[in-house]
């Protein structure tokens, strides 16, 4: 289950030095990103509608925002693809690239009837960004008859010298800690998208294994003033011993 929240914003010979350990560990990290495959979404995902796909900009980046809803059963490990296109049609990015983290190639599950928001924050271009295209491929997981429940609460709006932020806590009501869950937020005036971001947490324990609240931040691109915030947090381990 997804956890969801909306508000309304107002050298020694023979010894191996420091260098030499750090030029190995970037030639190991560069080869493996070589033999890396990007993501490559074929067929579109029948169950899985994609109802808006639009970019934000503000001097900090480009925001792709995703607005799908699954109109099947429950799915799980759901491969996202985009591609960024300025005014005149020309591509500025596409998430194709290997190496990317895996919250920004896909989605970890959709209930069935859920609808949400898949947020890449992390699109750096030169030029504006005009318009995203979007395709969710078929699940590549199985997912379980339960869904862990992730809940998001006490989220509120702010401006510091970083820019726009929401703040909240996060709760895992489930058995299952959660690996680099993500928490999206996507700010609308009316049915236009003024501002997107998202946070990460590495690791969510149970709730009850834990003695105050886990806290998040989410900074925005774009701004959110005046808007409806929607967040939402989709569990990453859907089951005892899985696995992202």
């Amino acid at each position: 289950m997804l956890g969801t929240a909306t508000v309304v914003l107002t050298g020694c010979l023979g010894v191996e030095t420091t260098p030499e350990k750090s030029a190995a560990k970037a030639a190991k990290a560069a080869n493996t990103v070589a033999h890396q495959k990007g993501v490559t979404v074929g067929k579109a995902n029948a169950s899985i509608k994609v109802e808006d796909a639009v970019v934000v900009q503000d001097p900090n980046g480009v925001a792709a925002v995703v607005r799908v809803k699954n109109t099947g059963p429950t799915q799980a490990s759901l491969p996202v693809g985009i591609t960024v296109t300025d005014a005149r049609g020309r591509k500025l990015y596409a998430n194709d690239v290997p190496g990317l983290d895996p919250s920004l190639t896909s989605l970890p599950v959709l209930a069935a009837g859920e609808e949400v928001d898949w947020v890449n924050n992390q699109i750096l271009v030169a030029g504006r960004a005009a318009k995203v295209a979007a395709v969710v491929g078929a699940a590549k997981g199985n997912a379980p008859g339960a869904l862990p429940k992730i809940a998001l609460a006490g989220i509120a709006a702010g401006q510091d010298e970083d820019g726009f932020y929401a703040k909240g806590t996060i709760r895992n009501e489930s058995s299952v800690a959660q690996q680099r869950i993500v928490i999206t937020c996507v700010a609308r005036d009316g049915d236009r998208v003024t501002a997107a971001g998202r946070a990460v947490i590495d690791r969510l324990e149970p709730a009850k294994d834990l003695k105050k609240p886990t806290t998040f931040t989410v900074f925005f691109i774009g701004d959110p003033k005046q808007a409806r915030l929607a967040c939402a947090a989709p569990p990453t381990v859907l089951e005892e011993g899985g696995a992202k």
